[in-house]
């Protein structure tokens, strides 16, 4: 049984025969692939995570003069840092929220400001597709978040980047070491990245351990790291983790890296009945994510929001 809830997605979605499968290279123990068990280690002094959540608040469609209608939304994004230090507890700083309304067909449509404040930026992808409107709501998301840890870095902070780490490497400047400061922190398995003797190995890692590094087609170095248990009704799959660093860092600074990271990440994993998404959501993460949810507000009242402009623009198209 998949241990996320249904509305969370799954933590495994990758499939044997994917054409988005690659077979990256394994770049630690001459080429073997095996568990790595690290020693338990001390946090970091200056510890960060950063994540981002959005929301589909409405579906929307605007039917023009031609009589074609396209699909479009509305919904809102957050992003921010929770900040881990030795001598004080955790803090969430760097917040940012944002409203956007995204549609199909290549023209944007601007709704109006509401009364009590609701603003939407108005923006639109082309084609018909409104997962293409929904990933442009995503991108923008993850542009705050990178922001956000590319700040962190450059001020010395250990940065644990929730989710794929392209989105950071895109923004850094040429040059910056942000190598060994940097680490991304993948829940998700979308595709099998490794040969397939090997990818089958990767379930058998016990919690605490971590696979041989490997280098991936995008300038990554990666392991895969079982952060906890994820209870006895879960899939082989629960509980694991990727860990990505920069390769611009080298491979030596990568595996001391990952080497850390596993021996102290564990220790933020939640029980299994703190966290829909245990043990891999870590606790400061999601102790982020409800606060940003908070900063944007009522869903309910987002929609009466968007419920409410688009009537006023109905009714002023009507009016002779």
């Amino acid at each position: 049984m998949e241990p996320f809830e249904i509305s969370h997605g799954a933590g495994f979605e990758a499939q044997e025969d994917t054409p988005e499968a690659v077979e990256c290279e394994v770049v630690e123990d001459g080429g073997d692939f095996r568990a790595h068990r690290p020693a338990p280690a001390d946090r970091p002094r200056r510890l960060c995570f950063v994540d981002g959540v959005m929301r589909i608040e409405a579906r929307l469609t605007r039917t023009g003069a031609d009589g074609e209608t396209r699909m479009g939304l509305a919904g809102s994004w957050g992003a921010g840092a929770a900040l881990a230090t030795a001598d004080r507890p955790v803090e969430v700083a760097h917040e940012t929220t944002g409203r956007a309304v995204v549609f199909t067909g290549g023209e944007a449509v601007a709704l109006p400001r509401h009364a009590a404040g609701w603003r939407w930026v108005p923006s639109a992808v082309e084609g018909e597709d409104l997962d293409a409107a929904r990933g442009h709501l995503r991108d923008t998301m993850r542009a705050a978040e990178a922001g956000i840890a590319e700040r962190l870095c450059d001020a010395g902070w250990l940065t644990v980047f929730d989710g794929p780490l392209h989105p950071v490497r895109r923004g850094l400047a040429a040059g910056r070491k942000a190598g060994a400061r940097l680490v991304g922190y993948v829940k998700t398995h979308h595709r099998r990245m490794l040969a397939r003797e090997q990818w089958r190995m990767v379930p058998a890692l016990a919690p605490g351990e971590r696979s041989s590094l490997f280098e991936t087609k995008v300038g990554l170095y990666a392991s895969y790291l079982r952060v906890g248990e994820a209870g006895p009704w879960a899939g082989a799959w629960a509980g694991i983790v990727r860990l990505e660093v920069p390769a611009e860092a080298g491979r030596d600074v990568a595996t001391a890296a990952v080497d850390e990271a596993a021996g102290w990440l564990p220790q933020f994993a939640p029980p299994l009945h703190r966290d829909a998404r245990a043990p891999v959501n870590l606790t400061p993460v999601a102790g982020l994510e409800r606060l940003l949810r908070r900063r944007l507000g009522s869903p309910r009242m987002a929609q009466r929001a968007v419920r409410e402009v688009v009537r006023e623009l109905n009714q002023e198209r009507r009016t002779p």
